[in-house]
């Protein structure tokens, strides 16, 4: 068994009690530790951000590069949203939230999610939870380092997953994967607990908290093969720096928080 989360949080737990004693007040950094944006390509991959729509009646999914109108709904007439109606309903309501759908030439598929975090920490959580919740079942977890031109590797979480699907023919399960990591201020890391670590660091040592981001992308994958891990690679690659603050910005898509 890893004791390193723990003792990690034991000793954050320690510095807490002492720094508490000298801590008046704690600042909300506005300024996101990342770029929250989509560009509409990256190297071999076309994207477009994601609408939703929210009335109860409708609840569509829109590509926006094929909306006349960005914010409101063409089958309905409602206003369109980042995110969906459930992850509205559930998120608190100054989280920042954009969506996209990816394809290349071959028509492979890569959904990305940016979840930016407001005030409250519950902005951002353990993405196994929610997973699991949501029907899937988690049948392997590992961390990928990730090669950067110029740069360190960085690592991300990769989640092998099933899910049941009804089809006419019976009951079958789409095997997918996941993959996420936690970007904030100057920082990165696919593990949940460091997170964790580096926001109570932050809080009681500098007296700031850093917005955190929580980048996610997920698509298909072959049960008898690992080459779905080569398309992470790939794809992360062109994205993770896409969205650092040291680089010249992308354009970036119509609207997103």
């Amino acid at each position: 068994m890893n004791y390193r989360p723990f003792i990690i949080v034991v000793v954050l737990m320690a510095v807490a009690v002492l720094a508490l004693q000298f801590t008046a007040s704690v600042t909300v950094a506005d300024q996101p530790g990342i770029r929250v944006v989509l560009p509409t390509q990256l190297g071999v991959w076309h994207g477009s951000e994601l609408r939703f729509c929210h009335n109860s009646a409708c609840l569509k999914e829109f590509n926006l590069g094929h909306l006349v109108t960005p914010d409101k709904c063409p089958a309905c007439g409602s206003e369109l949203h980042t995110m969906s109606l459930v992850e509205y309903e559930s998120l608190p309501k100054d989280t920042g939230f954009l969506k996209g759908r990816y394809t290349n030439s071959v028509r492979d598929e890569v959904f990305v999610s940016i979840v930016l975090s407001g005030r409250e920490r519950e902005s951002i959580h353990r993405p196994e939870r929610c997973l699991v919740g949501q029907g899937s079942t988690i049948e392997a977890s590992h961390v990928l380092k990730v090669p950067l031109a110029g740069q360190e590797p960085f690592g991300v979480m990769i989640l092998e997953t099933t899910r049941p699907l009804d089809v006419r023919s019976g009951k079958r399960l789409l095997n997918g994967y996941y993959a996420y990591w936690f970007a904030g201020h100057g920082r990165s890391t696919p593990y949940h607990w460091e997170r964790m670590f580096w926001l109570g660091w932050d809080r009681i040592v500098h007296s700031v908290a850093h917005r955190w981001a929580y980048i996610a992308i997920a698509g298909r994958r072959d049960a008898e093969s690992q080459k779905y891990q080569e398309q992470i690679t790939s794809f992360t690659a062109q994205l993770y720096p896409a969205l650092q603050l040291s680089r010249a910005a992308p354009t970036p898509a119509t609207g997103g928080p």
